[in-house]
């Protein structure tokens, strides 16, 4: 009984809290590709995403994405950031920002 229990709550925390969505990380290696002029990569290692469901200005967001990734900037060494996502109601991110660690 404990093992079910257990098992139960393990695949419970885990369903619940990832997500394997991959659009906020090519949102952001868009944006940052621009903006560096140089070909970037962006490799989530983890990604949770918090149902938000509230009104910025004219914006509905319907949740916040957010997680920990590789970033490679092409020619230089890959780093580990944390990066924040804002989705719209139909999944498309509207604003993204990588924090370096």
């Amino acid at each position: 009984m404990k093992k079910i229990f257990s098992l139960s709550i393990f695949a419970y925390l885990i369903l619940q809290s990832s997500v394997f969505a991959t659009t906020s990380t090519d949102y952001l290696q868009e944006i940052y590709s621009k903006t560096c002029n140089k070909e970037v990569t962006i490799k989530s290692k983890k990604e949770f995403i918090d149902e938000y469901e509230q009104r910025l200005g004219d914006k509905f967001i319907s949740s916040i994405v957010y997680g920990e990734a590789d970033f490679k900037l092409k020619g230089a060494r890959k780093k580990r950031v944390s990066y924040v996502c804002m989705l719209e109601n139909d999944c498309t991110p509207i604003w993204g920002y990588i924090l370096p660690r």
